[in-house]
């Protein structure tokens, strides 16, 4: 969206430069486009925008610029195939994750469903500190897909959602001096969180996924990488 409100602009200060006598009208034409765009905007970042996960399938919305909802039964859905989009400019480096859903039977060749996932950070299950990349999002979908009954979705996902309620994890924090609250980075969520530092380290866990598989930073974690290489 950015770019295109850049666009604008340009083309707003290149048609002053061109015809400056036309003020009144380049003004209203160029507040209309950058409504337009604004408004389409406005889906994304609502409600409408969440990815919904049931028993039955999978609900979203699909689209770049305008977006429309969908739904895909479990047992239509195909392969899922998770692309990133790196975009660099001189000071900074932005990481956009998008997935493709394709469907089975007589759509197998159809064009792709896609989802404008997140940039690096993942998306937060609704009232949960439960967060997925879109790597952990592509690997619960497909185990929902590949599930044989209902009841073992609703254990998958049960399983998948060990977040706490982010005003409890609030609340328990405000509980614990500040010399004793540690940073902590979980590799699997790819979050930073507050821990307890008066708690063995056994007992420290990702708020997100539940796991005590943690670490200081993430220079720390890509260290035991190296390590074991």
């Amino acid at each position: 969206m950015g770019c295109l409100i850049i666009g604008i602009v340009i083309g707003f200060l290149v048609c002053l430069q061109v015809a400056p006598e036309s003020t009144e009208g380049v003004f209203i034409l160029f507040g209309i486009l950058i409504a337009i765009v604004l408004f389409s905007k406005r889906h994304d970042y609502g409600k409408k925008r969440n990815i919904i996960l049931s028993t039955q399938g999978i609900r979203f919305s699909e689209g770049e610029t305008f977006y429309k909802p969908a739904t895909i039964p479990w047992n239509e859905l195909g392969e899922v195939t998770h692309l990133k989009k790196v975009l660099k400019n001189e000071t900074t480096v932005d990481v956009y994750n998008i997935l493709e859903l394709k469907k089975t039977g007589i759509l197998e060749h159809a064009k792709p469903s896609v989802i404008h996932y997140c940039n690096d950070f993942g998306r937060q299950v609704l009232n949960s500190t439960t967060t997925f990349t879109a790597e952990r999002a592509v690997e619960l979908i497909e185990k929902l897909r590949d599930a044989g009954s209902e009841k073992a979705r609703i254990q998958i996902l049960k399983d998948n959602n060990k977040g706490k309620n982010p005003e409890e994890v609030k609340k328990r924090l405000r509980n614990v001096p500040w010399k004793h609250r540690l940073v902590r980075y979980c590799p699997t969520c790819k979050v930073i969180f507050v821990v307890d530092g008066r708690k063995e380290q056994s007992e420290q866990r990702c708020h997100s996924c539940g796991s005590n598989e943690i670490y200081e930073d993430e220079d720390e974690y890509l260290k035991t990488l190296d390590k074991g290489e």
